[in-house]
């Protein structure tokens, strides 16, 4: 009978109501903290289904107050849980186990607190329900909690969409993050310039990435990518132009006349209708995906005219039959400049052999001009 129990009084040692959360000990016994330094007293685990992919884990670290940073490290895996200051020596924090997780109960959680130049941390052991696990004991579910299933933000981008920047030293790269749902996972954060990773160099945090080097002039690509802790992801593409000494200088001086000149030209071809200038500068006809298989479409035409940007796949089945479905339709607007940027990833299935036909079409009041150019599937 005492062996028929002992595995559901495990389970039931694990999931305790808030109240009775299950605080975690010491892994080194009889730490004494020095008087008016900074310290870790405790730290604080509970969770919806044990370890399983899905489960919500929720910890609660208490220690000196105002920690510049504070975060949790499941020792044996990749996780850090980053945890904010509730209220004054309360830090929370939660973290969605994934399917890919390997979380050993039987290792320790290092709790770390940051105070100015001076770091703290204390290491604990998982409470012994977590620790009934890795002998396998079940767990058992208290509470059903509704999937995330909203993807995170990418806002604020730092320099904007098409903007021009003159030569002034280190371009500044940056984009605001968010989420609503399980919170932004720092460690899936990605950012590319120019397709290079450049992620190892940039300051990411769950709030915003930030990124600084000297680019030559010439156009730019960025690109960010992230997930939030349940695995929803978001990418944001973009571009500048960084002009060389001679193009910021003339453009500061002649910017304004040729603006009006084209406003006033503008105004005389909407009067009697007609074309006007629409020119793809990236892709080349005949090119092809990148190796995600974006298609990042740039151009110019008219400052201010709008452009769409359909996109038809086209592939053949045995080498005879061709088969043809629409996989994007969006609409942009010419910056002040003419210029314009658009980043599809187009839905239909990766088929070797897949060509992407684009049709762009530039409108400005009475004014219209087309262009058509042909992407075609990388082979794999």
């Amino acid at each position: 009978m005492k062996a028929k129990l002992r595995p559901h009084v495990a389970a039931l040692l694990l999931l305790i109501p808030g109240a009775a959360t299950l605080t975690a000990l010491p892994a080194a016994a009889q730490q004494r903290a020095v008087v008016g330094a900074p310290a870790i007293q405790s730290i604080a685990l509970n969770a919806d289904d044990g370890l399983s992919p899905g489960s919500v884990l929720q910890f609660n670290v208490q220690g000196t107050p105002d920690a510049r940073n504070a975060s949790v490290t499941l020792a044996g895996s990749n996780i850090t849980v980053p945890l904010s200051q509730e209220r004054p020596g309360s830090y929370r924090g939660t973290y969605t186990v994934r399917r890919a997780d390997r979380i050993d109960p039987t290792k320790v959680m290092q709790a770390r607190l940051q105070y100015g130049n001076q770091t703290i941390t204390r290491s604990f052991t998982y409470p012994p329900g977590f620790q009934a696990l890795a002998m396998g004991a079940p767990a058992e579910r208290t509470r059903d909690v509704p999937r995330d299933q909203r993807a995170p933000s990418i806002t604020n981008l730092t320099p904007a969409n098409a903007d021009k920047l003159g030569e002034r030293g280190r371009v500044h790269i940056s984009a605001t993050l968010g989420d609503e749902g399980s919170g932004v996972d720092p460690a899936s954060v990605r950012l590319r310039v120019n397709g290079l990773d450049v992620t190892s160099e940039a300051r990411v945090s769950p709030n915003e990435v930030n990124y600084r080097e000297n680019l030559p002039p010439g156009r730019h690509s960025v690109e960010v990518r992230v997930k939030d802790v349940a695995g929803n992801m978001t990418t944001k593409s973009w571009g500048f132009d960084v002009l060389d000494r001679d193009e910021a200088r003339e453009g500061g001086r002649d910017r304004d006349q040729a603006r009006d000149r084209d406003r006033d030209g503008r105004d005389r071809d909407r009067m009697s209708g007609g074309s006007i200038p629409l020119r793809v500068t990236s892709p080349d006809n005949g090119g092809v995906l990148d190796a995600n298989r974006n298609l990042f479409v740039e151009g110019r035409t008219a400052p201010g005219a709008t452009v769409r940007v359909q996109v038809e796949a086209v592939s053949s089945v045995g080498g005879v039959l061709g088969l043809s479905q629409p996989v994007a339709d969006q609409t942009v607007r010419a910056d002040r400049d003419g210029h314009f940027v658009v980043s599809i990833r187009p839905s239909a299935l990766p088929l070797p052999g897949t060509r992407f036909e684009v049709r762009l079409t530039a409108n400005d009041g009475n004014q219209t001009a087309e262009e058509r150019i042909t992407v075609h599937q990388r082979q794999s």
